[in-house]
């Protein structure tokens, strides 16, 4: 074990040498649960099914991370189907992030987001949360990197969705605890990760918010030129507040809609939907 870890901060040593061009892609696969939970007791089962595996397929996306030493672009790779996705998969997608790109800038502390909620493009554009990361000596190998464990926890604000057959659709705020473990790799002195995960001494390879794991599968450096980012610029700039704002109101639409009033749609089923950024 002390032979690796010399030989990581050997490795670590050389590539800081020329951390200033150090830049490449890196590809991440996600998997995990969706923040959805419906009573499917009294449905067929092979429904069920189909809707389980559907659940379990919308949590399975590919990114590329395309990265220099100070910026990163963390986008979704989207693979065009025949017949497109049908209603439900578009439904869940809204909650699982879409096909949205998140730029970082570490050395100005800020990130932009382009997403699409509803159909309408967004330029979220907002400071860089730092985790308050714990760096522990638990060490384990991804693919040809030795990484890190570093944990951290995190207070965000959720919304509930509810509807049941009695109650119709309701929604609720809440505060909630997120637990985050990462994996990170001195042998890649970059402080950049998948989508808003950063700040460690070295690339995350590997991040688990006890929901969603997001696994690199496969890394290409280039340290003899700078590779250029290029910052999201296409659609209407909010800051990360505003854009709460308007996800809340489209919420409360949607429980009009589909809840109390007359001719509501919300009855006869129960679902609860859990969204928090």
């Amino acid at each position: 074990m002390k032979r690796s870890v010399l030989f990581t901060l050997l490795l670590a040593f050389c590539f800081g040498l020329n951390a200033q061009n150090i830049g490449g892609t890196a590809t991440y696969k996600t998997a995990g649960k969706l923040p959805i939970e419906m009573d499917m007791d009294q449905m067929d089962p092979e429904r069920r099914k189909m809707i389980e595996a559907s659940m379990a397929k919308a949590m399975q996306k590919e990114f590329e991370l395309e990265f220099n030493r100070n910026e990163s672009l963390y986008e979704e790779v989207v693979e065009l189907e025949k017949d497109g996705p049908g209603r439900g998969m578009r439904f869940m997608a809204m909650f699982t992030g879409g096909t949205g790109t998140y730029y970082k800038n570490l050395s100005e502390s800020r990130y932009t987001e382009a997403t699409e909620f509803f159909g309408k493009a967004f330029l979220i554009k907002d400071s860089l949360e730092q985790l308050d990361w714990e760096i522990g000596k638990e060490t384990k190998s991804i693919g040809n990197y030795i990484c890190q464990k570093a944990t951290a926890m995190r207070i965000r604000e959720v919304t509930q969705i509810s509807a049941n057959s009695e109650e119709g659709m309701k929604d609720s705020i809440m505060m909630d605890t997120v637990y985050i473990t990462a994996w990170f790799t001195m042998q890649i002195p970059l402080s950049h990760g998948p989508g808003q995960y950063y700040g460690l001494p070295g690339m995350i390879l590997e991040v688990n918010d006890g929901m969603t794991t997001i696994l690199c599968t496969k890394i290409t450096l280039n340290t003899k030129e700078v590779i250029e980012i290029e910052e999201p610029s296409t659609g209407d700039e909010v800051s990360a507040q505003e854009f709460e704002d308007i996800t809340q109101k489209k919420l409360e639409q949607m429980q009009q809609n589909m809840g109390n009033g007359p001719g509501g749609r919300g009855r006869g089923r129960t679902f609860e939907i859990t969204i928090g950024r």
